[in-house]
């Protein structure tokens, strides 16, 4: 399914109900650029280096998320896709604008990203232009100081490292504003103060940044306001502050501060993901339509208007979705870069911040990879996917189909898709044929370790980071019924089509959500449990290709 950013809040009820849900989630992006040339004979260091770089220049552009979903009954499995664009770029408005002089963005994009994703029908419009918008953790933290006017950290201005000029006009704004505060205010015969450029026309965008400072430092009582029309357009008007600019003040910095949330996007998916708090930051009134909606649409209103962001946000921090992906390394990089924080300097700080966000990662290519010489070539995904999927067990049914014709390959709710159907084959396959039981002697990196054999001996330092990590703790994902399955929808930008049938099935009511409840103990498992020996071989492991293998516990 299809979201962009004028239907995103409408989605987010169902992506986070599919979250809370899942036994696990397939991702997959697309970005404007990747890191080339860390090739054969990089060593682990170096190679997270480039891609590091890669990360903090280039721009996700796509993600995909397919959740898979399990009937304990039938032994089936379920997916639901959702194909989100991405755009890096800020909604026009005041405070947005005003927001971009203290939270801007450079990315780029590489000829070579652009070239290969054109060749593959992808719309850079329609992600730049429709994208969702998103900010990171660290985007949220700068925006919601600047809706308290404070300056960043990195903000505040130091006089004395400006020049002759500036430090003269820093002078005598504090001491034209300090004679204005202090008078009586039975003595006062204006109303306000007009602050001026001395050196002609309008404050340029340094003195005005000083005279807040000055304002919010030095005279608490008084108020600055950029005079906007008339004779002293660009000149700052200096007021006391009454009671009528304190409610005034606090209103705007309220609709600064809600417009943050809404800014946040994407990241709220992500961060659900992660076990992180998002609730607070979604006012229900986003996700719903107050007025008459069609009929067709009423079910999905309601479910969005009843949802309890809280209870999901509690459930999801007791039980994550397994996540998967596809040669994932890279994905993770810029997941972090892009919707957390910024990267670590070290290799060492990314796997185990990584680890904290998503203590439970499956990467199939690493799966298929294992025990393999570097001289067997090399097989892409599609090509995995067309191979296990005539493997009859474990059955799938697909919301939408991911060969109706819609995507194709490097579209990534498409490639989600293809991972979340190798994943379940190749585990069922690999499982059956007892694969994690053959010794392969492998040199794996892992945080605080060099390269060595982590995990076909079981030394005591090792059992020991295991159960550290959770990695042998019992198994806590849970199952849940298949998804009556539906032919492909495309919602509009604010309704869903017509006949939209739920996504998960909603009982016992409408919109009422639940705790998980534990796999029953006689249940056949398919898909081993998290706490079986299979995923001490093949689960939190991932390789950067041509520079090696890496834990991330």
């Amino acid at each position: 399914m299809e979201v962009n950013r004028d239907n995103f809040f409408w989605m987010l009820p169902r992506m986070l109900r599919a979250a809370e849900t899942a036994q696990f989630v397939a991702i997959d992006l697309e970005m404007s650029g990747i890191a080339f040339g860390y090739g054969h004979l990089s060593s682990i260091s170096d190679a997270y280096t480039k891609i590091k770089e890669a990360a903090e220049a280039y721009q996700v552009l796509q993600i995909g998320f397919t959740f898979i979903f399990n009937d304990e009954k039938t032994s089936e499995y379920a997916t639901r896709s959702f194909n989100c664009y991405v755009s890096p770029l800020f909604p026009k408005g005041h405070f947005t604008g005003a927001l971009t002089r203290h939270l801007d963005r450079a990315f780029t994009i590489s000829a070579r990203s652009y070239s290969f994703l054109q060749s593959h029908g992808f719309d850079f419009n329609q992600a730049f232009d429709n994208g969702v918008h998103y900010l990171s953790r660290k985007e949220q933290r700068l925006a919601e100081e600047f809706c308290s006017f404070k300056d960043p950290e990195d903000g505040r201005i130091d006089p004395s490292t400006l020049d002759k000029e500036s430090q003269h006009f820093y002078s005598e704004a504090k001491r034209q504003i300090g004679v204005y505060a202090n008078k009586k205010p039975q003595n006062w015969e204006r109303r306000e103060f007009i602050l001026q450029n001395p050196y002609g026309r309008r404050l340029n965008g340094l003195q005005i940044r000083m005279i807040h400072q000055i304002i919010r430092e030095e005279y608490p009582t008084c108020t600055a306001k950029r005079i906007p029309t008339g004779k002293m357009t660009g000149n700052m008007s200096i007021t006391s502050v009454t009671t009528a600019t304190q409610v005034e003040a606090e209103s705007r910095r309220q609709l600064n501060v809600d417009e943050t949330k809404r800014l946040s996007g994407l990241q709220i998916l992500l961060e659900a993901l992660s076990g992180g708090s998002f609730a607070d930051r979604i006012d229900q009134e986003w996700v719903y339509h107050s007025n008459a909606v069609p009929t067709d649409a009423d079910s999905w209103n309601e479910f969005n208007q009843n949802f309890n962001f809280h209870q999901c946000e509690a459930n999801l921090k007791k039980n994550q979705p397994i996540l998967i992906g596809h040669n994932i390394f890279q994905d993770l990089a810029y997941i972090h870069q892009t919707f957390f924080e910024p990267l670590p300097p070290k290799v060492d700080g990314f796997l185990t911040t990584i680890h904290q966000l998503f203590p439970r990662i499956v990467d199939t290519k690493y799966m298929h990879t294992r025990g393999r010489n570097m001289m067997e070539p090399d097989k892409p995904l599609k090509e995995l996917r067309d191979f296990f999927a005539k493997k009859k067990l474990p059955a799938i049914h697909y919301a939408p189909d991911p060969d109706d014709g819609a995507a194709g390959p490097h579209n990534a709710a498409y490639d989600s898709t293809m991972t979340a159907t190798l994943f379940l084959k190749q585990t069922h396959s690999m499982f059956n044929m007892k694969k994690h039981l053959h010794e392969v002697k492998e040199a794996y990196y892992a945080p605080g370790r060099q390269a060595g054999s982590l995990l076909d001996e079981e030394e005591p330092d090792v059992m020991g980071a295991l159960r550290k990590w959770d990695v042998l703790s019992p198994d806590n994902t849970f199952s849940r019924e298949a998804t009556p399955m539906s032919p492909p929808i495309t919602p509009s930008p604010a309704m869903p089509s017509p006949a939209t049938p739920p996504l998960i099935p909603l009982s016992p009511k409408m919109g009422e959500q639940t705790e998980k409840t534990s796999t029953s103990t006689n249940t056949t498992h398919l898909i081993p449990p998290w706490s079986d020996a299979f995923w001490r071989t093949y689960g939190n492991k991932t390789l950067i290709p041509g520079a090696g293998f890496v834990s991330f516990v």
